[in-house]
């Protein structure tokens, strides 16, 4: 293990490993859940494929699986914890924070204590509530509205805006033809004719 990754790793010792254990959620290597009945907060930390040596850099992401959805959308059964790439909807910190992609930055000069300061700060005023916000359906919904995907249709239909979801599944259609099959079966699935 390189010098950069040491640091990531005594980052998440200095308080935000165990601030999201204050949290309810669970480590697995970089990785945290949290069940919320049969849906999950997921919480990633991702180090950069460049790092090398003493420089390092890595970025948190954030992903809400919403098993209702995933189902609706016709997402094979995910056994055990799902990964933050097959959430529902997925962000990262820094674009929640800065507006753009972040990544922080770790060397042998960068204060550990103040990085992991600044990522559990940022973690209790918007990542926790931002996963926590998506947990409802037509919030979830709202959040998809742009998405031409068989997740926005299926969260539109579950938040009960079966209007909405035709609008969506006819946009994606649209602007997805290769995907029109995909769609139509999803469709016929849920009871919906166009």
């Amino acid at each position: 293990m390189g010098d950069a990754a040491k640091r990531i790793d005594e980052v998440i010792t200095r308080g935000f490993a165990q601030f999201l254990k204050g949290e309810g959620f669970k480590k697995s290597g970089r990785n945290w859940h949290r069940p919320q009945g049969e849906d999950w907060l997921i919480v990633n930390l991702q180090a950069s494929s460049s790092n090398f040596g003493e420089n390092g850099k890595f970025t948190v992401n954030l992903g809400v699986f919403v098993a209702a959805v995933a189902s609706t959308a016709g997402q094979n059964v995910i056994e055990g914890k799902p990964s933050e790439p097959n959430a529902s909807l997925r962000a990262r910190l820094g674009e929640l924070v800065y507006g753009r992609d972040h990544w922080w930055e770790v060397t042998a000069a960068t204060n550990l204590d103040m990085v992991a300061a600044d990522l559990v700060e940022k973690m209790q005023s918007t990542g926790i509530p931002w996963l926590e916000f998506h947990l409802d359906p037509p919030r979830l919904a709202a959040a998809l509205k742009e998405s031409p995907s068989l997740l926005s249709f299926s969260a539109a239909l579950l938040a009960g805006d079966r209007d909405g979801a035709v609008r969506r599944l006819r946009e994606a259609i649209r602007l997805r033809p290769a995907g029109r099959t995909r769609f139509l079966a999803w469709a016929s699935n849920n009871g919906i004719s166009l």
